[in-house]
């Protein structure tokens, strides 16, 4: 994966956007900034159950660059003040943090023996929720994962079963024991997060090798679905309500799987004039609208809606990006989040966070942040305040007038819920 991107170069350079500036009530949105001293390129932040506490991980945007400061946190929601955080050192968090059903959090962290180094481990960590460590465990002890990870996040059944991947695919029980494990042996590594439908079948995409369903029980294939992609896909999938699976992939195709494993419609950005890769992971809204960020666009990187049947509902392209900037450099990692309001929250690549109206897709409001936004979602609490992080390191709390997560909606953000579960019905 290419990892030096337009929001280090605003990292770097300290360009402020001026031009088409923000929300006039920017000062107002912002409730509180945390920050520290690494950088927080591939964390999503998580919520704990009763609201009250912030997680997240750090981790270098760029590859050959090696912190030494790397860590979990855990901030206080009220305050933004620190609650405690679980030094990792070298070991950078290439994943977002989930929150188990009593409270403990997993997240994967990644090693490297150097700064350009390849990996030597991934391991994935359970902490309890005043951050002692549980347990950790090996999920690439063979090194069949050689690259970042990092957009795979671990998963968390309703039974307490953790499910991560790196080479392969990794069923851990709460006490830290392996359940089972699920190679293919011509596949590549898995870039994406698996997500656990209602009745708890998985679904993950090998880098090579078609959509899986896997059985939760031992493992075994359930299906295959060949989406004709020899290429990355980094978003991981998302399951509407009558249990059809949302892909978006690298070379910019999206397509709805039904739960039986053939495919219902695929969609080409290059169809309605715009050639992009896609790695913003979709969200389903309640009347079955997909919502999605592309990359790399030309003539631009836009923001889409698409409807249940795959057709465009609207499009939203920027204008006015700050200097001389061409709006193709309107790079959307982020995942978007639906608020109970109905308004479509996402952040974007030159620092900024944006709310749009679901009918149109017009800016309700728009804030500024200090750096770039990359691989960070929002998450969105019943107070009606949005967690996002950038590049730089900050974690912001930004006000809302929406109060949570848009209840309806099948599945209304970047792995599912605000604890990142991945798990449909939780």
């Amino acid at each position: 994966m290419i990892r030096i991107c337009w929001a280090m170069l605003f990292l770097l350079t300290g360009c402020q956007q001026k031009v088409n500036g923000p929300d006039e009530k920017q000062n107002e949105r912002i409730l509180w900034t945390f920050a520290v001293e690494s950088e927080i390129y591939y964390s999503s932040p998580a919520l704990s159950l009763n609201e009250e506490t912030v997680y997240f991980g750090t981790s270098s945007g760029i590859l050959a660059k090696q912190a030494a400061n790397n860590a979990l946190y855990a901030v206080a929601v009220a305050t933004g003040q620190v609650l405690w955080k679980f030094p990792l050192g070298i070991k950078e968090v290439r994943s977002s943090p989930a929150v188990c059903a009593d409270g403990s959090i997993a997240f994967v962290a990644s090693e490297r023996n150097s700064a350009a180094g390849p990996t030597v481990r991934d391991l994935l960590y359970r902490l309890s929720s005043n951050g002692q460590l549980q347990w950790t465990f090996n999920i690439n002890p063979g090194l069949q994962a050689t690259v970042d990870v990092g957009q795979s996040a671990p998963s968390v059944a309703s039974d307490g079963v953790i499910y991560a991947a790196a080479g392969g695919l990794y069923a851990i029980n709460p006490d830290g024991t392996c359940k089972w494990t699920q190679f293919q042996p011509a596949a590549e590594d898995i870039r994406n997060a698996p997500v656990i439908g209602k009745n708890g079948v998985l679904y993950f995409v090998y880098h090579n090798i078609p959509l899986t369903a896997l059985d939760p029980t031992d493992g075994h294939t359930l299906w295959s679905c060949d989406l004709g992609v020899n290429d990355h896909v980094l978003a991981s999938p998302a399951i509407g309500a009558d249990g059809r699976i949302i892909v978006a992939t690298n070379p910019g195709i999206v397509y709805a799987v039904a739960p039986t494993g053939e495919i219902l419609w695929s969609f080409d950005t290059a169809s309605i004039g715009y050639t992009c890769t896609l790695r913003s992971s979709p969200a389903i809204d309640e009347d079955g609208t997909i919502y999605l960020g592309t990359n790399t666009g030309n003539p631009a990187s836009i923001f889409l809606a698409l409807n249940p049947n795959g057709t465009v509902k609207w499009i939203f392209e920027p204008a006015n990006l700050p200097g001389e900037v061409s709006s193709s450099h309107f790079d959307i990692y982020s995942s978007p989040a639906i608020g109970a309001d109905g308004i479509i929250y996402f952040g974007q690549e030159f620092g900024r966070v944006y709310g749009l109206y679901p009918q149109n897709g017009e800016i309700q409001w728009m804030v500024e942040t200090k750096s770039g936004i990359t691989w960070s979602s929002p998450a969105l609490s019943s107070a009606g305040t949005l967690f996002i992080s950038d590049l730089s390191g900050r974690l912001y709390a930004i006000k809302t007038a929406s109060q949570g997560l848009k209840a309806q909606a099948p599945w209304p953000k970047f792995k599912h819920d605000n604890q990142n579960s991945g798990a449909a019905g939780q």
